[in-house]
């Protein structure tokens, strides 16, 4: 899978109420340091909940109007903001893999 889509998947799996910033989106699709990778897989990617979406430390990036709406959507999922910025200690997701589960290998009891 192309890493804009790896990139669109991760993105699609925030849950609401959380955000990821745009580099932890990026890595968690395989491309640590690709946060303008994340930036363009927004691009044009209809149905994303993009306004999940921020920059390091919670920063709101875009400017004017996107940013408010942005801040807007946010706040209606319940996402509190401290000046500026999201309560990153509050809302900060992390798209964890599951970890695997198996059973150990042992003697069998009789």
């Amino acid at each position: 899978m192309p890493i804009l889509q790896r990139i669109r998947a991760v993105i699609a799996r925030v849950p609401r109420g959380r955000v990821i910033t745009y580099g932890e989106a990026a890595a968690a699709a395989g491309h640590p340091r690709g946060a303008r990778l994340t930036v363009r897989a927004l691009y044009g990617a209809d149905g994303l909940p993009w306004h999940r979406v921020v920059a390091a430390g919670g920063r709101i990036a875009l400017p004017g109007e996107e940013g408010r709406e942005q801040r807007l959507r946010l706040e209606m999922e319940g996402v509190s903001f401290r000046g500026g910025r999201v309560r990153m200690d509050r809302h900060a997701w992390s798209p964890r893999q599951p970890r695997k589960t198996g059973r150990s290998v042992g003697r069998r009891q009789t």
